[in-house]
């Protein structure tokens, strides 16, 4: 009975296994999507409540995303880094398409690149919680992927952040 027992279980097991590291590749790739969306919101609130400038950092590289931290007098301190979790990684589907219209399909970030770096980008917000762009309207974008499913999270000119997910080669917002 109990080698049947076992049997089963090894069975089940079998079945399981390959549904649960999916499952878990999808939760580590929408954590990160959340947490990219929840540190933008994080600037832009602090820019407000600070009545300064905030900064959020993207750094492809290490793939690490974090918020600046600057002195009162408004001097760079340190970037506080998260890292993307193990599998995630700052990357777009072939072929794919802007999950909006203005939406930049070209690089993995549309932030601007932080002086002297090619693989550091940011996104200041002003004193109001606005992002700084360099044109009214303009949209960026951060696309993350686990090299089966991807996400994009996009900030409107004014701050609006929406989260995208890759389904069937188009976007799909995770809001609707």
């Amino acid at each position: 009975e109990i080698t049947v027992a076992v049997l089963v279980l090894g069975v089940l097991a079998a079945f399981a296994a390959p549904r649960i590291v999916n499952a878990m590749r999808e939760y580590r790739l929408n954590n990160s999507m959340r947490q990219i969306a929840d540190l933008m919101q994080r600037a832009k609130t602090q820019a407000m409540s600070n009545n300064a400038r905030a900064t959020m950092r993207v750094d492809t590289a290490n793939n690490r995303f974090g918020l600046v931290v600057y002195d009162s007098s408004n001097n760079e301190v340190r970037t506080d880094y998260i890292p993307l979790p193990q599998g995630v990684t700052f990357a777009k589907p072939t072929g794919v398409t802007a999950p909006m219209t203005g939406v930049q399909t070209t690089n993995v970030v549309s932030f601007a690149l932080q002086s002297g770096s090619s693989t550091v980008y940011q996104q200041d917000f002003t004193s109001r919680g606005f992002p700084a762009v360099s044109s009214a309207g303009a949209i960026n974008v951060i696309y993350i992927g686990n090299n089966q499913t991807y996400r994009a999270i996009t900030i409107s000119s004014v701050g609006g952040i929406r989260t995208w997910v890759w389904k069937n080669s188009s976007w799909s917002n995770t809001r609707q």
